[in-house]
């Protein structure tokens, strides 16, 4: 991503936002005043935005829960790995934040017996300390929306540049 949207791309991913990319490019063109093929919504999409879907899983019979787990010994990578390669683990990331969990896990599965297996088996691999579990029972509600200030940054060219985690140069005192 080498500069910011502006003018029409902007305004293009703007509706792709608050419509959480569920606008077709038909309905798009028309509220921008384009052709379908002028939107370039897929290539502004991939340049600019992460969009991920979910279904309603309980209607195929899957609960979505989340692994906190906890490490030691600097098996991190390693249990992350050994996750991925069960049918059950969706993806697993490397977290910070509250110092106790290293990672997270998002897994499906059919029944509490199976729950309840998938936790001892990642509690026995070797590595983990610890590993908390949670699952979303009700959606108390979303915004249909971005910040104002975000897409404010975005008409203007002020976004904030994006994190380099630690790459950047030393800051001397």
């Amino acid at each position: 991503m080498d500069k910011l949207p502006s003018g029409q791309d902007a305004l293009i991913l703007k509706n792709l936002l608050t419509s959480r990319a569920e606008i077709s490019s038909q309905v798009l063109a028309e509220k921008i005043g384009l052709s379908p093929a002028a939107t370039r919504r897929k290539e502004l999409a991939e340049e600019y935005l992460r969009i991920t879907y979910s279904n309603i899983l309980e209607s195929y019979g899957l609960r979505q829960v989340e692994f906190l787990i906890s490490t030691k010994g600097g098996k991190t990578l390693s249990i992350g790995q050994e996750l991925l390669k069960r049918q059950e683990v969706a993806y697993v990331a490397r977290t910070i934040g509250e110092f106790t969990i290293d990672m997270k896990a998002e897994v499906f599965v059919k029944s509490g017996a199976e729950l309840i297996n998938l936790i001892e088996e990642v509690k026995a691999m070797d590595g983990v300390k610890d590993l908390i579990w949670s699952e979303v029972i009700e959606i108390v509600g979303r915004k249909n929306q971005i910040p104002k200030e975000t897409l404010e940054a975005l008409k203007k060219k002020e976004a904030i540049q994006p994190l380099t985690l630690g790459l950047e140069k030393p800051t001397k005192f």
